[in-house]
């Protein structure tokens, strides 16, 4: 009889054991899946460890902002999750010589994602003399949403 309990005993405990480690590698899948929606692509100019360095440099651009990351600021000048708008927005900074690092990131401001898809659909359908504009209007929007 104790052989029986013991052997049930630790039958449940290795299936526990299993089954956690089966659920923990599920639910980071599951994860991985919802959040590949809100990825956004961020066009980074520089990176800084100083504020005033990075505010310096953010005056070069027309259209930037400063996102603080840590004990880093990242001088971004776009920022967009179509990629059509991103291939777009490269082209466009490409014939301006302009140098960036496309940085992606999750982000799980819904409202904001929908408005940046909603200026996506204008900045594909723009001239390039209005893409500052609009980008100077997504930049504000995450900048205003980030306070």
């Amino acid at each position: 009889m104790k052989k029986i309990l013991l052997t049930i005993t630790i039958s449940i405990a290795i299936g526990t054991v299993f089954a956690f480690v089966i659920f923990k590698n599920i639910n980071n899948d599951v994860q991985l899946v919802l959040n590949e929606d809100n990825i956004v692509t961020f066009f980074q100019v520089g990176v800084f460890k100083n504020n005033e360095n990075a505010q310096n440099f953010m005056q070069n651009y027309n259209s930037s902002i400063i996102i603080k990351d840590k004990e880093y600021y990242r001088v971004i000048i776009a920022i967009l999750m179509n990629d059509e708008a991103i291939a777009k927005e490269k082209a466009f900074f490409d014939s301006l010589g302009i140098e960036y690092y496309l940085k992606k990131e999750s982000i799980s401001d819904k409202e904001f994602i929908n408005k940046l898809q909603e200026y996506e659909h204008l900045l594909i359908s723009a001239s390039d003399e209005t893409y500052n504009t609009v980008n100077k209007n997504i930049l504000k929007l995450y900048e205003s949403r980030q306070k």
